[in-house]
């Protein structure tokens, strides 16, 4: 048993006996979550999450200062590998489900029951498990590695996990090295920076679904490629191969041959 993974938390919710039941719920349920610290708000939740840097924050949308959706912007943009669970009111329901664009991993409606709460939470264990399990295959005695070693690594997990997201600051922690030299030695030894080769490998998959999926709609293509949002997707493919991805998929790709 003490091998269990565990995950810490917070819980941000404006009313204090209702954070503190849902704090209570949680206990209770004996799951590998450990309280790292409550908020009354969004700035609160933010400021700790820069001193405890939690893997999940559970927060209500309606909150005084910075609410849920709010806090989840900021999250996304500042801190993409945190989990973000949001509790709303019926009301609110809409409203949170256009949060879907910061990553939230689930919505709860109040008055959250334990049976939801443990759903919600169980699902979200197994795959930030899996998650966990991912890069600790890449782990090892980071001071046996040799450079190449560290390369191949890096290598290996990009080419496995190009069409999720891909945080390299994660990579880095648990390999045991910073970005900076990771990304130095890895460009000494292949040419090109880690960012630039997940992309590379990225979009020849576009190329791929592209050539071999007419049907398929270019969003989705670029989701398929790792790309969530279309638009930044289309930015990328045309600068990378000088067209876009519709004019590549209607032959533009021939065109464009003696260019490449």
């Amino acid at each position: 048993m003490n091998n269990i993974q565990s995950y810490s938390y917070l819980a941000a919710e404006d009313e204090s006996l209702i954070r503190k039941n849902l704090i209570k719920k949680i206990t209770s349920l004996n799951l590998p979550l450990k309280l790292a610290g409550e908020a009354a708000n969004g700035l609160e939740a933010i400021e700790l999450t820069e001193a405890s840097c939690p893997d999940l924050i559970i927060t209500d949308i309606r909150m005084p200062q910075c609410d849920g959706i709010e806090l989840a912007g900021y999250l996304k943009k500042n801190h993409p590998g945190v989990k973000i669970i949001i509790i709303s009111g019926y009301d609110d329901f809409s409203y949170a489900q256009s949060a879907i664009r910061y990553g939230v991993v689930d919505y709860l409606l109040k008055p959250v029951t334990v049976e939801n709460l443990f759903e919600s939470l169980q699902k979200l264990l197994i795959t930030m498990k899996s998650e966990t399990d991912v890069l600790e295959s890449y782990c090892t005695d980071h001071d046996r590695l040799s450079q190449e070693s560290i390369c191949r690594l890096m290598e290996k997990y990009l080419q496995e996990n190009y069409k999720q997201e891909v945080f390299f600051q994660e990579i880095s922690e648990k390999l045991g090295f910073t970005t900076e030299y990771l990304g130095k030695i890895f460009k000494k030894r292949t040419g090109e920076t880690p960012s630039k080769y997940l992309t590379r490998l990225r979009i020849n998959e576009a190329k791929r679904l592209l050539l071999h999926n007419p049907d398929m709609e270019i969003q989705k293509i670029g989701e398929l490629s790792g790309y969530r949002d279309s638009a930044y997707f289309s930015r990328v493919f045309k600068s990378c191969v000088g067209i876009q991805p519709s004019e590549y998929r209607s032959g533009g790709h021939l065109l464009n041959t003696h260019s490449q």
